[in-house]
């Protein structure tokens, strides 16, 4: 049976808690991302910050339970910037551009390729639960935004979408799979190859690809 994170964060009710709440995050989002998740000692994150054993557990729970912190708090800051109006338009193809480069200027950067290859690379008793979060906070508010995106215009009758979550997912890998794994075995990638693959997804994701018949 899973043991899926459901600890609550205690939000502390003085500044002074507020303040080594987000010490316990700030200094635990460093070593996470630096150390990854096993070799990361919460032990070692209250020497750094400050505090106690016993405040950090009764504000998170327990390890897991930090870690879903951290990354929730890592995806909230990244999802606000895509607001309605700035990134969501009536110009689908305007639309399908910002959206994309959002995504690539975060899953390609150094720390997103860090969190991915932790999520994806590590071995250790939390692991299926890490997956878990990360698919959650991440890839699964990204693709349910830009999905809602395409049901409006499916709504208005300017597309025709037999499933728009699958459609977002098909676009997310277009726009991304391809320097993913290139970047976990340290190939740099050039931002020409990143924005010629966002032009070339949109293209495709719209308009399909023209097939030029010859005769036999």
């Amino acid at each position: 049976m899973s043991q899926f994170p459901t600890h609550k964060i205690v939000e502390p009710s003085n500044k002074r808690g507020l303040a080594r709440q987000q010490k316990f995050l700030e200094t635990a989002e460093e070593m996470f991302l630096t150390q990854g998740y096993a070799s990361t000692s919460v032990n070692e994150i209250v020497r750094l910050s400050g505090g106690s054993l016993v405040t950090l557990y009764r504000m998170f729970g327990n390890k897991l339970g930090l870690f879903e912190a951290v990354f929730r708090k890592i995806t909230l800051t990244f999802f606000n910037e895509l607001e309605e109006g700035v990134v969501w338009s009536d110009d689908i193809e305007l639309s399908l551009q910002r959206f994309g480069k959002h995504m690539q200027s975060v899953i390609l950067r150094p720390d997103g390729i860090a969190i991915y290859r932790m999520v994806l690379m590590e071995n250790n008793a939390d692991q299926q639960e890490i997956q878990r979060i990360y698919y959650k906070y991440g890839p699964q508010v990204a693709i349910g935004m830009l999905a809602n995106y395409l049901d409006k215009q499916v709504q208005a009758e300017k597309i025709a979408v037999e499933d728009t979550y699958l459609a977002a997912s098909q676009f997310m890998e277009m726009i991304k799979g391809a320097f993913v794994n290139r970047q976990l075995f340290g190939e740099v990638i050039s931002e020409e190859e990143v924005a010629l693959a966002l032009k070339q997804g949109v293209q495709i994701f719209l308009n399909g690809l023209s097939v030029q018949k010859t005769d036999l």
